[in-house]
């Protein structure tokens, strides 16, 4: 879909064949060949998710610094800046830096990512309440989506790749990302990417985040999705134990089928009693990781910040 946002709020970049992707991926996961596609969280389950993040101390210190070094980026960048939310759902922290443009006399436009349309329309609607004279766009589709698009909206971009997100994956994982925004920088371009620490205390204030009513509700809603995807049925709350696990800054779920299950959508697989996987992956990096994976592939990066209670830290990304 070209861009062009003077004709419509929500421009779809491959957000409505999400679903043909969660039938490919699927069958591997269930499996054990193929990680389980985080997105369906994300389509089924994102009020629930909404509740996890308006109560996660990373949304409270990204907030934080984002306050204290909102001036110092928009000051980089020039009047007419596109500001791309990656993973927008329902956060205010872009807030800063559009007050911080208007605040230097410039002019942006929001343009808020998304995989789940319902919450990418009141996104949208939500930054135009707080913002009328801004403009403001939902591109939706996943994060594969967006790199594929992202050429077609003009520099000078100020992309945000807040909570852990960009990150919290293997090594190689986290290069090729490194390397796709290589591809799309242009001088004018910049990345602000937030992640957690490893550190001892940091991880045990972060694993015990994950242990929370509103975790287990999302959880068991990501249970109900990947089930509905695969032709199960089952009560999840029964069919399914769960538990939180941390090992060597790496933190996953530990999931585990309590009971015989037949995957009807996918040529009748069988989830026998006890089969076990590994859900949810994410990494918590220290500083000079995050720093030598960036400087490897080629880009500039310098710490804006780090919280005073937590591991979390942001990050300012850009062309050497």
């Amino acid at each position: 879909m070209e861009w062009n946002p003077n004709d419509r709020d929500i421009i779809d970049i491959g957000g409505s064949q999400m679903s043909l992707t969660f039938e490919d991926q699927l069958p591997m996961a269930f499996a054990n060949k193929a990680d389980f596609p985080k997105e369906v969280a994300y389509t089924s389950g994102m009020d629930k998710w909404v509740d996890i993040a308006d109560r996660s101390y990373q949304t409270s210190d990204e907030m934080a610094i984002i306050e204290a070094t909102a001036q110092e980026v928009v000051s980089q960048l020039p009047s007419g800046t596109k500001i791309i939310d990656l993973g927008a759902a329902n956060s205010m922290k872009f807030e800063p830096y559009v007050r911080e443009f208007l605040k230097q006399g410039k002019t942006c436009t929001y343009v808020a990512l998304d995989i789940s349309h319902p919450a990418l329309i009141d996104q949208v609607n939500r930054a135009k309440t707080h913002f009328p004279t801004v403009r403001c766009v939902g591109v939706w589709g996943s994060f594969k989506h967006g790199d594929a698009y992202f050429d077609q909206i003009p520099s000078a971009r100020l992309f945000l790749s807040l909570g852990s997100i960009f990150f919290n994956a293997p090594d190689q994982m986290c290069k090729e990302r490194c390397q796709e925004f290589l591809h799309h920088f242009s001088p004018h371009d910049r990345l602000i990417v937030g992640q957690d620490g490893p550190a001892r205390t940091e991880s045990a204030k972060s694993h015990a985040s994950y242990n929370t009513k509103e975790y287990d509700a999302f959880f068991t809603r990501y249970l109900e999705g990947i089930q509905h995807h695969a032709g199960i049925k089952a009560d999840a709350k029964k069919a399914w134990s769960y538990k939180s696990m941390m090992v060597e800054g790496m933190h996953y779920f530990e999931v585990v089928s309590r009971q015989d299950m037949i995957c009807t959508r996918f040529d009748n697989l069988l989830v026998k009693t006890g089969t076990t996987y590994k859900m949810f992956p994410s990494w918590k990096r220290d500083e000079a990781n995050i720093s030598e994976i960036t400087k490897t592939v080629g880009l500039d990066i310098q710490t804006l910040s780090k919280a005073e209670n937590s591991g979390m830290r942001q990050y300012l990304i850009k062309a050497n």
